[in-house]
């Protein structure tokens, strides 16, 4: 059961991908990103290897400049991006310091803001069906 809702909490995150390939993704593409990254920063907390959440945490926020990335061009989203840089800024900072607790703080908050995000987005598409 534990399984099955680290399998939900992980597809609904979806994290980043190289800078160079970023301006060139589609939204689904930065999504499968996202995800991938956000796993390698659960993996390199569970294992404590702050290279390997430093180095996603680089990647995930690289990513967010990408062009596929902006869905939405609204003030909220613009926030929940913002946001996400800061929190992958704290896991970086996190990682560099080898502090575990901050590095899970900040891997907790960012996926607070991810999820929030995508019921904003769900939200915002029923509404302009509407």
């Amino acid at each position: 059961m534990r399984t099955n809702h680290f399998a939900a909490f992980a597809a609904a995150l979806l994290l980043a991908s190289p800078a160079a390939r970023a301006a060139d993704l589609s939204t689904q593409q930065v999504m499968q990103e996202k995800l991938g990254h956000s796993q390698e920063i659960l993996r390199g907390i569970a294992t404590e290897n702050y290279d390997l959440i430093l180095a996603n945490a680089q990647k995930l926020n690289r990513l967010s400049h990408a062009t596929g990335w902006f869905t939405r061009q609204t003030p909220e989203y613009e926030l929940f991006t913002n946001e996400l840089r800061r929190h992958t800024d704290a896991l970086g900072k996190a990682a560099k310091a080898k502090n575990l607790d901050a590095a899970t703080l900040s891997y907790m908050q960012m996926t607070m803001s991810c999820v929030a995000c995508h019921k904003y987005m769900r939200s915002a598409k029923v509404a302009s069906l509407k």
